[in-house]
């Protein structure tokens, strides 16, 4: 038996004469009674579904409470979102050429490396037929024969002195430059590989990448991304959020702030997507790609009641919301109520509480297993 639940079982054990503060009053002002149907008093659960529980025993299990005010507030939408990959973020690593996969110095690298803009995570070294080889390197051995050539007939002419005609050596310069270049870019294609470069810093995502693997032209070796920036998109049936909407919390993460981007003009099985990003200096924020996500949203509207912590709602025994009020320095009412989802951790009360209500806010769970 856990610590809290051997103080709850105790509360059966005791008994006492309990003393009422005066002044509890319901969401209508009407009196609520402060003394408790059972003649003997005793601790626990009483016949009319409150509980008396002493003070020490509410130290121990850190039940806590607070005066409760009407306010008015923003009301909240609830979102079903994805999280995708910010474009700004994310990179595709794709081969231009058809070849051969070579590692680099550093080894290829595993899904979950972080990587750095300019780092080169493989090579592709193209790969000629026998038949396309033997015919690249003929080419290269002519253009170098006629380089050679040409360069005696540049020397040839510039020992004639003033005697050669300078537009003929000006022709062979310009033609000698020429093959010089056509066998540099030949050399290339037949020995220099191409590099796949890292074009930005994030997390790396390996395509099941090795060497020596054949890879076509276009086709994506690895993706990269950026850890720090992701899309969210929501999606709604209701077409005047588009316009409403400025920020937004993860439920499952409150820690996360969302600024919103706007609206595709493009609806998707009659639904239109809205699109969120985190905010400025959020990161490690336990986010996946994929993931299925909720998100709570103000908007322009107003909505009038009491706010608490969604922690201070419970079920009644009746699957009904509830809270505990209190009613005196040991007893404790259960209220139903109605209310409506906030941002992540506070819901708004319409129904079934008053102005200066004593609420539990810690310990109403705790409250609930009394008996």
């Amino acid at each position: 038996m856990t610590f809290k639940n051997a103080v709850l079982f105790s509360l059966s054990l005791y008994s006492f004469s309990l003393l009422a503060s005066p002044g509890a009053h319901g969401p209508n002002g009407e009196h609520l009674d402060q003394k408790p149907t059972r003649v003997e008093g005793a601790l626990g659960k009483q016949a009319d579904g409150s509980v008396i529980m002493p003070m020490k025993h509410q130290a121990l299990l850190n039940v806590r409470t607070q005066f409760v005010r009407e306010s008015e507030v923003k009301q909240h939408v609830r979102l079903d979102a994805i999280v995708k990959p910010h474009p700004d973020g994310y990179a595709k690593i794709q081969s231009s050429s058809d070849g051969r996969l070579d590692a680099p110095e550093t080894g290829i690298h595993p899904t979950g490396v972080k990587v750095q803009a300019g780092d080169v995570l493989g090579l592709i070294r193209y790969q000629d037929t026998a038949y396309e080889l033997a015919s690249q390197t003929s080419e290269l051995i002519a253009i170098r024969n006629r380089i050679d050539q040409t360069n005696r007939d540049v020397e040839r002419l510039k020992k004639l002195g003033d005697l050669a005609s300078k537009q003929a050596l000006e022709q062979l310069e310009t033609e000698l430059l020429s093959l010089q270049q056509q066998a540099q870019a030949l050399q290339k294609g037949l020995e220099k590989p191409e590099v796949l470069i890292a074009p930005i810093s994030g997390v790396l995502i390996n395509h099941t990448v090795s060497r020596g693997q054949w890879v076509e032209a276009g086709e994506a070796l690895f993706e990269i991304i950026a850890p720090e920036q992701f899309l969210i998109e929501a999606s709604t049936r209701d077409f005047a959020l588009t316009q409403q909407l400025t920020s937004a919390k993860v439920v499952e993460q409150p820690g996360i702030s969302l600024n919103y981007l706007g609206f595709s003009p493009e609806l998707v099985n009659g639904l239109v997507h809205l699109n969120f990003e985190l905010s400025q200096g959020q990161d490690n924020t336990n986010l996946f790609i994929n993931q299925s996500i909720s998100i709570h949203s103000p908007i322009d509207e107003k909505l009038k009641g009491i706010v608490i912590p969604a922690s201070a709602v419970v079920l009644s025994p009746n699957n009904l919301p509830q809270v505990w009020i209190k009613l005196s320095a040991e007893r404790f009412l259960p209220q139903l109520i109605r209310y409506q989802n906030l941002e992540p951790g506070l819901v708004l009360v319409t129904q079934g509480l008053g102005a200066d209500n004593r609420v539990v806010v810690d310990g109403a769970s705790l409250l609930n297993q009394v008996r």
